[in-house]
């Protein structure tokens, strides 16, 4: 990474709000003790202080470590250079959030922990998350990176997360395994009532369900112009028996077609999924054509709350 893009990081970026769909108790998944139920019996929440982690740069970054630095890009806000204390909630052998405690102040709001390019959701395909200082990743060969996830994978194997040093000087890194393994997890800043940073937390989304809205409109060929699906661009192609759908974005969490008497005539998570930028299609031919009064049942994920 070069200096440019660590510079990327400043200490007054914007912080953007939560989005209205999102129920969030973030400092619910660090309470010690509350019982939880993620996987139907109730088991108590655990939390393990993991060491501290220092920061030379005050630039850190969020990641798969397995990554090694591809797509590699700071978190927009940096912090003041120093040492912060890291710690990992979970429950019956599952991660549930990991967090960087900046200072004890108590958070009074919280908002995206936006990386270099707009987002906040970490994406994860090794199965573990990283918090670590990018400027000193950035002194690293990638040899040496490659080396250094081989043993922190190993040794997650029997723990549920530490800190190391990517130098062999400090700890400037804490790794943890990922919730439930891969997937894309949002991070969040804690901001006190003074408007400084207390905490970056890291959300597994294992203590969380999602928020969805049912839609069904006439099933017929052409775009559908319900209001509620517009920005959507959702479109249904008659084509010789084969019927084509389309539409923008991943807010469809389940897409099927019913038969006036609720018979499921279509199930879009058995159809093969073709995306080319943010366009999804989808081609479906059935044995015979739906029968009148068929519908089409969209679910759209609207964000998630806490439980």
């Amino acid at each position: 990474m070069s200096q440019g893009e660590v510079s990327a990081a400043s200490f007054d970026a914007d912080l953007p709000e939560l989005p209205a769909n999102l129920e969030l108790d973030l400092p619910g998944l660090f309470v010690a003790g509350r019982q939880v139920a993620p996987f139907g019996e109730p088991v108590a929440l655990e939390v393990v202080q993991l060491g501290e982690v220092t920061s030379g740069s005050g630039v850190l970054t969020v990641r798969d470590f397995g990554y090694g630095d591809f797509g590699l890009a700071p978190l927009t806000r940096r912090l003041h250079a120093g040492t912060y204390r890291a710690e990992v909630s979970g429950t019956a052998g599952t991660n549930v959030a990991l967090r960087l405690i900046v200072s004890e102040a108590p958070a009074v709001s919280w908002h995206p922990a936006e990386l270099a390019g707009g987002s906040n959701i970490i994406g994860v395909d090794a199965g573990n998350v990283v918090i670590l200082d990018v400027a000193t990743l950035a002194r690293c060969e990638a040899e040496q990176v490659e080396e250094l996830f081989q043993e922190q994978s190993e040794r997650l194997a029997d723990c549920r997360g530490s800190v190391f040093s990517l130098t062999g000087e400090v700890n400037d890194a804490v790794i943890v395994t990922s919730g439930y393994g891969d997937g894309a997890y949002p991070c969040y800043w804690g901001v006190a009532e003074d408007g400084t940073i207390t905490s970056l937390v890291v959300d597994f989304l294992v203590l969380a369900e999602d928020k969805v809205r049912v839609v069904t409109v006439p099933w017929r060929p052409g775009t559908v112009n319900a209001p509620e699906l517009a920005e959507h661009g959702l479109e249904v192609i008659a084509n010789r028996g084969t019927f084509i759908l389309t539409h923008r974005g991943d807010a469809f969490s389940k897409l099927r077609v019913l038969a006036p008497d609720g018979t499921v005539l279509m199930d879009g998570h058995h159809l093969s999924l073709t995306v080319t930028d943010d366009q999804h299609t989808q081609s479906w031919k059935p044995a015979a054509p739906p029968p009148p009064g068929s519908v089409l049942e969209l679910t759209l994920h609207e964000g998630y709350r806490h439980t």
